[in-house]
């Protein structure tokens, strides 16, 4: 059970992170004629836009600033560039979703698809992985409020995978205004596909959280980012892409789950 301090500091992060996103939402929603004036229509560049995404790491730099200060911030900044973990845990980040993009690649050919090209793997996961806009817009602007802020948190009184299960819905209903905003990467999106893949990516970068130091460079902007870039290089995922992925969590935590830690119980200096 979280203690008081902890459960104000998450409702304070919520209500922050929501307010900034789905306050701009609102201004889209009420003002759409006057908005476009201003700044142009709804795109994934729309200024706007770009602040909604950043909400997550405006809402835990704000708080973190507030409780610590500049030599806090820096020990929560760190961990973005926190890289020595176990070669297994890197291999996990890196290969663990395109494999599972294989097997639905595999599933597909047994009902007569084309398997991808080599160029679908490529500009998904090493090219796409490495572009600037695709990790400014996700990893780089959500992680260090997901994995870096909310998660450590919630783990302090839940276990691994209850934090897992909790982050990945805030997160995924965090999301709902793009899916109503035309112009927007998730315009065109199906809205519960893309919740049950989003929950169970979130229990698995969990797995890796507890397992890496608590990285949110392993744990947050590297699976984030091959995700993001293989729907960019494949189009909307599917409902067997979804699945894939649940049991594809559901089978790492039932091998692995040893490894994932219950709720870490120490006091934090952010």
């Amino acid at each position: 059970m979280l203690g008081n301090e902890r459960r104000l500091e998450v409702l304070l992060f919520v209500v922050l992170t929501f307010g900034i996103t789905w306050g701009l939402a609102g201004l889209f929603f009420a003002f759409p004629a006057w908005i476009e004036s201003i700044f142009g229509p709804p795109s994934a560049i729309h200024p706007l836009f770009v602040i909604a995404v950043w909400s997550p790491n405006i809402a835990a730099v704000a708080l973190v600033l507030t409780r610590g200060g500049w030599p806090v911030l820096k020990d929560l900044l760190s961990r973005l560039l926190r890289w020595r973990a176990s070669p297994w845990m890197w291999l996990a980040a890196i290969l663990f979703y395109p494999a599972l993009m294989l097997l639905v690649q595999l599933i597909g050919l047994a009902f007569g698809q084309p398997l991808a090209g080599l160029d679908v793997w490529l500009q998904g996961v090493v090219i796409g992985s490495l572009s600037l806009p695709i990790l400014l817009l996700g990893p780089l602007g959500e992680e260090l409020g997901w994995r870096g802020y909310l998660l450590p948190r919630l783990l302090e009184g839940m276990s691994a995978i209850v934090a897992g299960l909790v982050v990945g819905v805030i997160w995924m209903v965090w999301h709902l205004p793009a899916f109503f905003i035309a112009g927007l990467p998730q315009d065109d999106m199906a809205i519960p596909i893309f919740f049950v893949a989003g929950i169970a990516l979130s229990v698995y970068v969990t797995w890796l959280f507890v397992n890496t130091r608590q990285s949110i460079l392993i744990a947050g902007i590297i699976p984030h980012a091959i995700v993001n870039a293989y729907g960019e290089a494949t189009g909307d995922m599917t409902w067997v892409q979804a699945l894939v992925m649940v049991a594809g969590a559901a089978l790492l935590l039932a091998i692995l789950g040893r490894h994932l830690k219950g709720g870490q119980r120490r006091s934090w200096p952010w």
